[in-house]
């Protein structure tokens, strides 16, 4: 009866938020099951900095995208709400969640000189 239970539980919450994640054909867990944070998802490439703005006003941590104005690419940072090069400058990354500072590999700078 126990295990009669157990396997009706474990059914019931398999693939679902919050339960247990199952296993693709190709023996790996689907994106899908993934939790938001922990998948990088590339939006794209875009011809300027205000084409990307644009089109995803808005994204989640681990968004990036590529930029051909800048020859790089841009993620999202929550903190901030807005598209971030990889360069930044050291106050800013300071300013950001340990989260952020994993998900992206930033090139640290020395803070601009106040004019």
């Amino acid at each position: 009866m126990a295990s009669a239970v157990s396997y009706e539980y474990l059914t019931s919450i398999r693939g679902a938020t919050g339960g247990v994640a199952t296993l693709g054909s190709d023996s790996k867990v689907p994106v899908s099951q993934l939790p938001s944070s922990m998948v990088s998802v590339f939006k794209g490439t875009f011809a300027t900095i205000v084409a990307l703005n644009t089109a995803h006003t808005s994204g989640a941590i681990g968004n990036y995208a590529y930029v051909v104005e800048i020859s790089g690419f841009m993620y999202w940072n929550d903190e901030l709400s807005l598209w971030v090069a990889q360069e930044i400058e050291e106050s800013d990354y300071l300013s950001l969640s340990d989260d952020e500072k994993a998900c992206v590999p930033y090139l640290v700078v020395p803070d601009a000189p106040a004019p």
